[in-house]
């Protein structure tokens, strides 16, 4: 899609049709973007939640309350507001690059989006934009193929944020701390996931590992991977099509009772008795 020479972006349009009744994340379309200086955008957006790598250059976006955004690369923009924008456009004297996913809005989607990133929309700065490029460009050749594996691009979406969320994240810990905390987010379904993995990861022992995750974080290497799958949990238990047996597998779990021990263990219930709490909470609030 061009229009004159002020702008051009292609896409590629995810043929799996929408499944307005299932709890999954649905990726619409992804597209590359290249807007001269000068260009102002139509006003649009509000359909799907955009997630966006700013490669360089400025733009701004005028909202409904009549607020100017401004957005500078590199960066993360995204939005999950339902309101179009009225207008955007170029700043400076530089092309706006982008890489663009756009996502169905579904209650799983807003599950997980709203647990990395809290707010509504924001920009984020990056301090390693390439591994962020390289996660787009992955969307970008799955949604090129005639049958692209959606359940692939969903988990590239939640490897999406994680990466963008850790790189907010980076300066707080050393770096082979961090890359320990990549690795395990990276890879928290994996019923296998165990110290000795997570140590050859990063290049060190065992021992190494231990004495971080001690005197930076207060927990052990297994108690914080079982903190973060119990974290993954109380989500997904918010969900109903979801059974306890299939959260256990999606989220590590060897079956469903170790993770109810877990559970019990950590928060004083068990997943039945706390999703039937949420769902009490949920129908308290209609009325």
């Amino acid at each position: 899609m061009s229009y004159g020479k002020l702008y051009h972006e292609e896409y590629r349009i995810n043929p799996h049709p929408f499944d307005t009744v299932s709890d999954s994340i649905q990726i619409y379309c992804a597209f590359h973007s290249c807007w001269k200086p000068g260009f102002v955008a139509s006003p649009g957006g509000g359909q799907y939640a955009i997630y966006s790598l700013v490669k360089s250059g400025q733009y701004c976006s005028l909202d409904h309350s009549g607020q100017k955004k401004y957005y500078s690369g590199p960066c993360f923009s995204y939005s999950r507001s339902r309101k179009n924008y009225l207008k955007s456009e170029t700043l400076g004297t530089d092309e706006l690059v982008r890489k663009v996913i756009m996502v169905h809005f579904t209650p799983f989607h807003e599950l997980i989006s709203s647990h990395f990133l809290p707010a509504v929309s924001g920009s984020l700065p990056l301090s390693e934009p390439d591994r962020i490029e390289s996660v787009m460009d992955r969307f970008y050749e799955e949604l090129g193929k005639d049958s692209p594996d959606q359940a692939l691009l969903s988990g590239l979406f939640v490897q999406l944020l994680q990466e963008v969320v850790f790189q907010q994240k980076k300066e707080t810990y050393p770096a082979l701390l961090h890359n320990a905390l990549r690795y395990i987010a990276m890879n928290l379904n994996d019923p296998e996931l165990s110290r000795e993995k997570i140590a050859r990861s990063c290049g060190t022992s065992i021992r190494t590992l231990g004495r971080l995750f001690t005197e930076q974080i207060g927990i052990s290497v297994i108690q914080y991977v079982i903190k973060q799958r119990l974290q993954q949990v109380c989500g997904m238990l918010a969900l109903s099509r979801f059974s306890i047996k299939e959260i256990a597998s999606r989220c590590g779990f060897q079956s469903a009772g170790f993770l109810t021990a877990q559970f019990r263990q950590h928060f004083g219930t068990t997943p039945k008795q706390y999703r039937k709490q949420l769902f009490e909470k949920e129908n308290a609030g209609k009325f």
